[in-house]
């Protein structure tokens, strides 16, 4: 059962049907939430939100019958979910408060609480140098610990 509560990665919202996929083995150990992309067809865990790359979320292993608390071992098939607008997911997030619509960004495969400041143009909002990556969607304030899944939607 998922320590904090939460089964499942994909928490709806709307998307297309089906929704936008895209598989590879995984680079390292990497665990259902964590936010990466695809180098040269393996699941790489994203260092800032930055890279070049279309970012994904670690889908849990429903195919081998694992949960959201289920690492995917190196080398093993990850499913990742290209986030859309309107898409609820729940990812892992580094250790704070957040609340809901808190604008979020990517570090070391997980979102952290985005940089305060003006944001910069551009088609991506980005707070003082943070690439924001979505908006926290949780009912009421959550503390969470280190890895924990937090509910995020992208507008």
């Amino acid at each position: 059962m998922a320590k904090d509560g939460k089964h499942v990665i994909h928490a709806g919202g709307i998307f297309p049907n089906p929704l936008i996929h895209r598989e590879g083995s995984a680079a390292a150990d990497v665990l259902p939430g964590t936010v990466g992309y695809f180098d040269a067809g393996k699941f790489t865990a994203s260092a800032s939100g930055a890279e070049s790359a279309i970012l994904y979320v670690a889908n849990m292993d429903y195919l081998r019958c694992k949960g959201v608390d289920d690492a995917i071992e190196a080398g093993e098939l990850v499913v990742g979910i290209q986030p859309l607008q309107g898409m609820f997911l729940n990812v892992r997030a580094a250790a704070g408060t957040y609340t809901k619509g808190q604008p979020v960004a990517v570090a070391n495969g997980q979102i952290k609480a985005a940089s305060a400041g003006t944001p910069a143009s551009g088609d991506t909002p980005a707070v003082a140098g943070d690439v924001v990556f979505a908006y926290v969607e949780e009912d009421t304030a959550l503390t969470a610990q280190a890895g924990d899944l937090v509910r995020v939607v992208f507008k």
